[in-house]
């Protein structure tokens, strides 16, 4: 069998730049619907943000994720805690309560080729703030909206959104990926596969690690 090598979030943490990606490894029943539907290992996916690129003055990377649990973490958008959707969190507290919740079990980092620029945070700030009050849909609809934007290029509702949704759209506001095609036809695999992608500027992502903790 062969040995899958996986280091501790503390190992890269200091590495990592917004723009960056999370993917997580899901163990519960929805999380492994979603990697038998996209045939993937993952089901989760989120973006680094450093706390300075956004004017916060919080200690270490934080976490842009749309979630169906906000599991009682802070959202350091608002000071308190979200109960689901769009929210900024600790990334050590997301991997640490998703570990001692047996939620997700692996990540796998994905490195950003280049730094934002300062108009491109300042994008990113405002697209956070923009889409922040939407929720989470429930499994059978985040299935639903992601099967009529994959196969239809039908937009989703919105007032809900899903983690590969947020992520698709997070970049098509910075001016990374076309707008032809709806954020809700995208899944987690997407951004660590990379070869569906629409883009409009040259930009990719590399493996850094896989994270057990």
């Amino acid at each position: 069998m062969l040995m899958m090598r996986e280091i501790s979030y503390n190992a890269v943490k200091d590495s990592l730049k917004t723009g960056d990606l999370i993917l997580f490894h899901g163990v519960q029943t929805t999380s492994k619907l979603i990697e038998l539907i996209e045939w993937s290992y993952w089901s989760h996916v989120g973006m680094v943000v450093l706390p300075q690129d956004i004017g916060l003055t919080v200690e270490g990377p934080l976490f842009w994720e749309s979630t169906a649990s906000g599991d009682g973490l802070t959202d350091y958008l608002t000071g308190q805690p979200k109960v689901n959707g769009p929210m900024l969190v600790a990334l050590q507290d997301r991997i640490g309560v998703d570990v001692k919740q047996h939620y997700d079990t692996h990540f796998l980092v994905k490195y950003l080729n280049r730094s934002l620029q300062q108009r491109e945070l300042a994008a990113l700030k405002d697209f956070m703030n923009k889409v922040h009050d939407r929720g989470f849909p429930s499994a059978e609809n985040a299935l639903k909206y992601y099967i009529d934007g994959r196969s239809f290029n039908k937009p989703a509702p919105d007032t809900e959104v899903f983690c590969s949704e947020l992520t698709a759209e997070t970049f098509m506001a910075l001016g990374f990926i076309s707008q032809d095609y709806v954020p809700n036809g995208y899944c987690p695999d997407d951004f660590n596969k990379g070869d569906n992608i629409p883009v409009l500027q040259p930009f990719y992502f590399t493996n850094g690690a896989r994270l057990n903790k």
